[in-house]
């Protein structure tokens, strides 16, 4: 399901920052700037000095702006895109010194930031400029005058803002401090912003906002009458759209226990009497009714995952300590540390992810096992919970025969995942907390998380890697995508033409990977003898990449195919293979190993030929050296497939790439840049040109 982001972004902004780069020396100094000069700056630098010249021609909009000043052109035209405002009856005060308040509210205005953000002067301005990471490096104080060291540094940061999406995080009714979570959404690429409240008319709130005690039962949960309104789902009844405006993306917290009134099959309180509120129960629940409704990207965490499950239907726990009990079984309070434990904290498990199931989370994990999560809570699911709903169970946690649900997802939107466990805490304990030891679950991975849940919020490319092989290999390919600006999923087993259509509708390019030889069946040949991997899983794996490519050159999906993937490529093209390369080739295999030299990658040179449409501009040339190399079968160069034009050569003649030139990009390698593109000490060929092959794809699923 293809999403791009509404929101126009400008990119004004990096084309002042640029500008202001070139002069540092002399414009990064601690001289107080006035509110004209700050102005005069940041036209000049936007390049748009030609315009301030034609705007002086007009009258001055403000009355204390003399006609002929140095800036009144300036300040016309900023006065006109909306980027300032004067300070009533018609003036704008040019000689006073800016403040770091104004200097970040026209850095705010002038990057695109929504002003469904900005309602409130001066709190919403001020607010985001902090939360945003505007002020960044300055010591942000709102009414101090701003220098133009200052202002440089603010300037630099937004625009490194420019175009990230807004995250927003759910309302919390306590006192809570979100700043943690602020800072691992900004390190995750994010704009964080904290949503207001959603209501309904369904009940009454009083002036505090919590919802009366007549709507109520005497546990604190919502009475049945009202609870069922909410369940309706009925989103005129809120005021959830205008909570939602300009947000791109939901994170939902942890917190209390939730109305058992609102299960699909409501039950009596029975939590042991540990707190309810239903005035966050009804604003979480019509939220995530809404993200449902509309779309949005979201990641739930512990109790947001339960209420994620909870709308879409399903059963519930609300104690698992006596679920346990009930069902004979033992309990260990895996899931939360028994309230006399000393130093209370979060307790810690290993999580198994379903990795034949998630269409995310193993992309996040990277694993079948996610080690050490946070975890605080007394509520949960069993799997059989989930049946009837449309949410994937994809991460379990089983004590003494019993299964408790740790994931899900709900397939069928662009992003919508929720775990049982706070990957947020660990990232907190790393990046904003200052205690690296207290992050035991590993603190890449859980940032993944909301970088995930950020690449689909900004509406980044959806790159799918096709089915088979260990997957585990293909985490640094994972990374490579990330790195190059793009959001990855792994794609399922593909058994049909018409299942690879509807697959590929989710994802805007594809990479098919290398693995094992294919089978001659598929190109009308005899088997050879030398075949390697003559097995049923070859046989599954066939199936899947060749309907994948199939349906990618019909649909003109973009298409990086690698290695296996580039021979599949020719094959579903109608070419053919030469089945054992050392045959074909008469040699010895210590003359061989220019192509496969196991247990390592063998290394050697392509040569690019006239006419390419894609390879020469990756590689910026007509030779790459020392690719990464490991194979025994190579397209044949008697049976290139219809439509692909060969624009490669390697070694004894091998066909080292292809194109199929009428798509937007649909290339196949023979070799592995996936093998260099991160670099370090094993990257042999030049890594930021293998990392090229990756971009392009991006570029190209745009």
């Amino acid at each position: 399901m293809k999403r791009r982001l509404a929101r126009k972004v400008l990119s004004l902004i990096t084309a002042v920052a640029l500008v202001f780069g070139l002069a540092a020396t002399a414009y990064a100094s601690n001289d107080a700037l006035t509110r004209a000069e700050m102005v005069g700056l940041l036209v000049e630098g936007a390049g748009l000095a030609d315009q301030a010249a034609a705007y002086a021609a007009r009258p001055s909009a403000f009355r204390d702006v003399a006609e002929g000043s140095a800036y009144e052109g300036h300040i016309n035209l900023a006065y006109e895109k909306g980027w300032i405002s004067g300070v009533g009856n018609d003036c704008f005060l040019p000689d006073n010194s800016a403040t770091q308040l104004q200097a970040a509210s026209v850095l705010l205005r002038c990057n695109g930031t929504p002003a469904a953000l900005l309602k409130s002067w001066p709190a919403d301005y001020s607010g985001m400029a902090v939360d945003s990471g505007l002020t960044a490096g300055v010591a942000y104080n709102e009414s101090a005058s701003v220098s133009r060291a200052q202002f440089q540094q603010m300037l630099d940061n937004a625009a490194s803002l420019a175009g990230r999406p807004y995250i927003g995080i759910t309302w919390k009714s306590n006192a809570q401090n979100y700043d943690s979570f602020k800072t691992v959404i900004r390190a995750a690429g994010g704009i964080p912003v904290e949503l207001g409240q959603v209501t309904s008319s369904a009940v009454g709130y009083g002036a505090d906002g919590a919802v009366l005690p007549e709507y109520l039962e005497a546990s604190g949960m919502l009475k049945q009458t009202y609870a069922d309104q909410i369940k309706a789902k009925d989103l005129s009844r809120s005021n959830a759209a205008s909570v939602m405006a300009a947000i791109d993306g939901v994170f939902f917290t942890g917190g209390e226990d939730i109305s058992p009134s609102l299960y699909a099959v409501p039950q009596a309180e029975a939590n042991n009497g540990e707190e309810i509120n239903a005035t966050r129960d009804i604003s979480d629940y019509t939220l995530m009714a809404y993200c449902f409704a509309n779309d949005v990207p979201t990641f739930a965490a512990c109790r947001g995952m339960q209420m994620m499950s909870i709308v879409s239907g399903s059963g519930f726990i609300q104690d698992i300590p006596n679920y346990y009990e009930a069902k004979g079984k033992t309990y260990d309070d895996t899931h939360r540390m028994p309230p006399d434990a000393p130093n209370r904290t979060y307790a810690r498990h290993d999580v198994e992810i379903l990795t034949d199931k998630s269409l995310w989370l193993y992309d996040v994990v990277a694993g079948d096992t996610l080690a050490n999560v946070s975890s605080w809570h007394h509520q949960g699911l069993a799997p059989e919970m989930l049946e009837g709903t449309d949410l994937t169970l994809v991460a379990k946690t089983t004590l003494d025969g019993l299964d408790i649900v740790e994931g899900v997802e709900k397939q069928g939107k662009t992003f919508c995942m929720g775990v049982q466990f706070h990957p947020e805490n660990d990232c907190a304990n790393a990046l904003h907390n200052n205690d690296p030891a207290g992050a035991l679950c590993d603190v890449d991975i859980c940032l993944t998380f909301f970088e995930t849940l950020v690449g689909y919020a900004a509406g980044k490319p959806v790159i799918g890697i096709s089915w088979g092989g260990d997957p585990d290999d293909y985490v640094d390919m994972q990374d490579i995508v990330r790195n190059v600006g793009g959001v990855v999923t792994h794609l399922p087993q593909i058994t049909s033409y018409d299942q690879a259509v509807k697959a590929l509708e989710r994802v805007d390019g594809i990479i098919v990977t290398g693995g094992e030889d294919i089978n001659p069946d598929l190109y009308g040949e005899e088997h050879s003898p030398l075949l390697e991997d003559n097995n049923d899983y070859r046989d599954l794996r066939d199936t899947s990449d060749y309907n994948l490519i199939k349906a990618a050159v019909d649909t003109n999906e973009p298409m990086l195919a690698i290695c296996r993937g580039m021979q599949m490529f020719n094959v579903a093209c109608g070419g053919g293979l030469i089945q054992d390369l050392p045959t074909y080739l008469e040699k010895e295999d210590a003359e061989y190993k220019v192509h496969r030299n196991r247990p390592n990658w063998a290394r050697h040179d392509i040569a690019v030929e006239k006419g390419s449409k894609w390879l020469e501009d990756i590689i910026g040339g007509t030779e790459l050296a020392n690719v990464a190399s490991w194979h025994h079968q190579v397209a044949n160069p008697e049976r290139v497939g219809e439509g692909l034009t060969v624009v490669s050569y390697g070694p004894d003649e091998v066909i080292e790439a292809v194109e199929y030139q009428a798509n937007d990009f649909s290339l196949g390698v023979q070799f592995h840049p996936e093998a260099d593109a991160l670099g370090g000490d094993s990257a042999v060929c030049d890594p930021a040109i293998a990392q090229n092959f990756f971009a392009a794809l991006v570029q190209h699923a745009k």
